[in-house]
C-alpha cells in the first residue's frame, strides 16, 4: 500500500514539473520563427564589433583625403610688436631655434634704453616637384584604406560563420529536447500501464519502483536538455541583439534542405582565389609594395618654392636716434623674396638602402603569410571533404537503424502489456529508440555543419545562406 501511494505522489510531482517545462517549451515552440539567414543578417547589422571596423574604415578612408592634401602649399601669416633693447654684434652663427634676432648698429657699449618695433610676414612654401613621392604616399594611404575593407568584410564573413554554427548547435539542441520530450512521454505511457499492472497483482512492485526511477532520470535528462538549449539561445541573442526566449529555429527549411542533400548543394572542392581572409593577406602584400615605391620616392631630390614678403616698424632710426616707442608701431620698410630650393641629402642613399631592404623583407614576410593562409585553407577544405562523404555514408544506415528500433520498441511495449517478456526488456527497447534518434540528429547536424564549413572554405556561404531563406 505504501509503495503505491509513494508511486502515486511520485507520479503526480513528476506530471507537475513536466507540464511546468511543457509549457515554457510549447510556448517557446509556438513563437516566431527565427530563420538562420535573419540570425547571420541581423549579426552583421548589429554587433557592435562591426560596427567598430566600419568606423576603422571610414577613418582610414578619411586619411587618403588628408595625405592627398599634403600636396597644397603652405602659406603662414604673422605679425609682432614688441618692446626691447638693441644691442648687436658683428659675426654669425648658426640657427639654436629660440636665439631672438636684433639687427641694428654695433656700438661700443650696451645701451638698456627700449625701442619699439613691428614686423608682418607672409611666407609660402611649396615642393613643387619631388619625383612623385607624395603620390606614392597618397597610394600607400590607399592601399591600407583597402587593407581595413578587406578586413572588415573577413571579419564579417568569419563572424557569419560563426553564427551559423551557432544556429546549427542550437538547433541540434532544440531538437535533442524534443528527444527528451518524447521519450519522456514515452516513459510515461509504461508508467502508467505499470502501475496498473502492478496494483492489479499482474506485475511485481519492484517494477513500479524501477519505473519510477526511470521516469524521474528521464525527467533528469530533459532538465538538462532544456538547460543546453537555453544557453545555446542566450549565446545567439548576444550576436544578433534579439530578444531570442520566445523564438525557435526554422526545422522546415532545415528539413527540406536535409531531405535534397546533396543535390541541392553545388559547393566547389577547391578554395576561391578571392576567399576573403586570402583577400586580406593579397591586400596586406599589395600595401606593403605600395610602401616600398612610397619609401623609394622619399629620399629623392626636392624642388621647392619659397617666397616671403614682409614690413618693419622700429622706433631707432637710421642715425640710431631713438624716437617715442609709439613711431616703431607703425611700417616704414618693406621687403619680398622670390626664390627657387633644391634639397637633397647625400647621406640619404645610405638610408634608403637600409629602409628599402627592410620593407622587402617585410613584403616576403607578407607574402610568406598568404602562401600559408591557401595551404591552411586548402588542408580545412580536404579534410572537410572527407568527413562530408563519410556523414553521406553513415546518414544512408541511419534510417534502417532508426525504424528497427522504433519497431523493436513498439514490439516490446505490447509483449510487456501482454505479460510476456519483462520490464528490463521493455527499457532497453526504451534506450535503443532514444539512441538511435539522438545519432540521427547528430549525424544530421554534423551533415549541416561540414556543409557550412566546405560552404565557408569555398567562399560559397552566400549560397549556403540563401537555401535557409525565409
Amino acid at each position: 500500500m505504501k509503495q503505491h501511494l509513494r508511486a502515486r505522489l511520485h507520479g503526480r510531482c513528476g506530471r507537475l514539473i513536466l507540464m511546468g517545462l511543457c509549457t515554457i517549451f510549447v510556448s517557446a515552440a509556438n513563437g516566431q520563427t527565427l530563420s538562420l539567414y535573419d540570425a547571420v543578417n541581423k549579426t552583421i547589422d548589429n554587433y557592435p564589433e562591426i560596427k567598430r571596423q566600419e568606423q576603422e574604415l571610414k577613418a582610414s578612408q578619411a586619411h587618403i583625403t588628408t595625405v592627398a592634401g599634403n600636396m597644397l602649399p603652405s602659406l603662414r601669416l604673422m605679425d609682432e610688436v614688441n618692446v626691447a633693447s638693441a644691442n648687436s654684434l658683428p659675426g654669425s652663427y648658426l640657427p639654436l631655434s629660440v636665439i631672438p634676432s636684433t639687427s641694428g648698429a654695433v656700438r661700443p657699449e650696451n645701451n638698456g634704453q627700449a625701442a619699439s618695433g613691428n614686423i608682418a610676414m607672409s611666407l609660402l612654401e611649396w615642393e613643387l616637384y619631388n619625383f612623385g613621392y607624395k603620390q606614392a604616399e597618397k597610394s600607400a594611404a590607399s592601399a591600407q584604406m583597402q587593407v581595413s575593407k578587406a578586413n572588415l568584410s573577413a571579419n564579417k564573413y568569419v563572424l557569419s560563420e560563426q553564427v551559423i554554427a551557432l544556429y546549427l548547435d542550437w538547433l541540434k539542441k532544440f531538437r535533442l529536447l524534443q528527444i527528451e520530450q518524447e521519450n519522456l512521454d514515452r516513459v510515461s505511457v509504461a508508467f502508467n500501464i505499470i502501475r496498473a499492472t502492478v496494483i492489479s497483482g499482474l506485475k511485481p512492485g519492484v517494477d513500479s519502483s524501477t519505473a519510477s526511477a526511470q521516469y524521474a532520470q528521464s525527467r533528469i535528462s530533459y532538465l538538462q536538455a532544456y538547460t543546453d538549449y537555453k544557453n545555446e539561445q542566450i549565446t545567439l541573442a548576444t550576436y544578433t541583439g534579439l530578444d531570442t526566449a520566445m523564438v525557435k529555429p526554422d526545422t522546415a527549411a532545415v528539413s527540406l534542405m536535409l531531405k535534397a542533400y546533396p543535390q541541392a548543394w553545388n559547393i566547389s572542392d577547391s578554395v576561391s582565389d578571392s576567399h576573403p581572409i586570402l583577400n586580406v593577406y593579397e591586400k596586406q602584400y599589395q600595401e606593403q609594395l605600395a610602401r616600398n615605391k612610397a619609401t623609394d620616392k622619399k629620399y629623392m631630390p626636392k624642388l621647392s618654392l619659397e617666397s616671403a614678403a614682409w614690413a618693419r616698424g622700429s622706433s631707432i632710426s637710421n642715425t640710431d636716434q631713438y624716437a617715442d616707442l609709439q613711431q616703431g608701431f607703425g611700417y616704414s620698410r618693406y621687403n619680398y623674396l622670390v626664390g627657387l630650393a633644391v634639397s637633397y641629402n647625400l647621406f640619404d642613399i645610405k638610408h634608403r638602402h637600409d629602409e628599402h631592404q627592410e620593407n622587402n623583407f617585410r613584403m616576403q614576410a607578407k607574402e610568406e603569410a598568404l602562401k600559408t593562409a591557401e595551404l591552411n585553407l586548402n588542408k580545412a577544405l580536404q579534410q572537410a571533404n572527407v568527413a562530408y562523404q563519410n556523414t553521406l555514408d553513415k546518414l544512408n544506415e541511419l534510417p534502417v537503424q532508426l525504424h528497427s528500433a522504433n519497431d523493436a520498441y513498439n514490439q516490446q511495449l505490447a509483449l510487456y502489456k501482454s505479460g510476456l517478456n519483462t520490464l528490463i526488456d521493455l527499457t532497453n527497447a526504451q534506450y535503443v529508440l532514444k539512441q538511435a534518434e539522438t545519432n540521427f540528429v547528430i549525424t544530421q547536424d554534423e551533415l549541416l555543419q561540414l556543409l557550412h564549413t566546405r560552404a565557408g572554405l569555398s567562399n560559397q556561404l552566400d549560397l549556403f545562406l540563401e537555401k535557409f531563406k525565409s
